[in-house]
């Protein structure tokens, strides 16, 4: 996704790149990945120009819940700043289930960048 405004308090918008022709990994809607049961590596980047000095909070959902502590955080000290972060995750999923990204600022943003790769991975129980 590319110049995109994103709203605060609300999932960011995400497009298909790469389909997956297992169906393990299936964009549920323009927000949400869902994912069949297994482990999974997730890469995620998102970036934007802050109109005001502030910060980008971007967080993590799966398995029901939000997880913070796989966040990015970002905070600018001038108007017209860049706020970037990305982070990795290995998790598991026990039963089917969505994973989005949140995003939260405390100022109106513009240029809004956001990708994420799910990499469905094999192990052996």
């Amino acid at each position: 996704m590319f110049e995109r405004r994103f709203e605060n308090g609300r999932p960011i918008p995400l497009l298909p790149g790469t389909e997956d022709p297992t169906g393990s990994i299936v964009l549920a809607d323009e927000t949400r990945i869902e994912l069949a049961p297994g482990y999974y590596c997730i890469s995620f980047s998102v970036s934007a120009i802050l109109e005001e000095a502030g910060y980008m909070q971007v967080t993590p959902a799966y398995n029901g819940s939000s997880n913070l502590l796989y966040g990015i955080y970002f905070k600018t000290g001038a108007a017209l700043s860049s706020a970037y972060g990305s982070n990795s995750i290995i998790i598991h999923v026990p039963e089917t289930t969505s994973f989005s990204l949140t995003y939260n600022s405390n100022v109106a943003d513009r240029s809004g960048a956001a990708t994420v790769s799910v990499i469905r991975l094999t192990r052996k129980e």
